[in-house]
């Protein structure tokens, strides 16, 4: 078999990046390059999950404030139910304002367009006489002196 003695290089003395001749170098120069690159996507990686972990802590927070002005609303809407409540006001006017219950409340009747009202009773027939059953009636201030 012959070979072929021809000293041709396999590889060309240099290339465009670094020459065959310091191999260390460039090397070194592409390894320090790749880890300023890793490194990088790294930080990058890193603050993105932790702008994701501060976005999910600031939703609990919320969520967590939402449930507590609802509870609060509600407890509010209770309380205004127990101050409008007519008993509450009833005992208040009685007890504080010394107002007392009229024995009889007057009404004025509405006369129904067309129509007469009844003269079988005078006065009464205008203004209806009602009794007070149970407290449910207008309390009526009193002069003490």
């Amino acid at each position: 078999m012959a070979r072929n003695h021809n000293k041709e290089p396999l590889l060309p003395e240099t290339t465009e990046r670094c020459s065959l001749t310091k191999p260390r170098r460039c090397l070194r120069t592409e390894c320090l390059v790749s880890a300023m690159v890793v490194g990088i996507l790294a930080m990058f990686v890193t603050w993105g999950s932790s702008a994701i972990v501060k976005a999910g802590y600031e939703l609990v927070q919320a969520r967590a404030c939402l449930t507590k002005m609802e509870k609060q609303n509600e407890l509010l809407r209770l309380e205004m139910a127990q101050l409008k409540s007519p008993q509450r006001i009833q005992t208040i006017a009685v007890g504080q304002l010394g107002m007392i219950k009229p024995q009889t409340v007057y009404m004025a009747a509405k006369e129904v367009s067309g129509k007469k009202p009844a003269k079988d009773g005078g006065l009464e027939t205008v203004a209806m006489q009602h009794s007070v059953l149970f407290g449910n009636a207008r309390a009526e201030a009193h002069k003490i002196r």
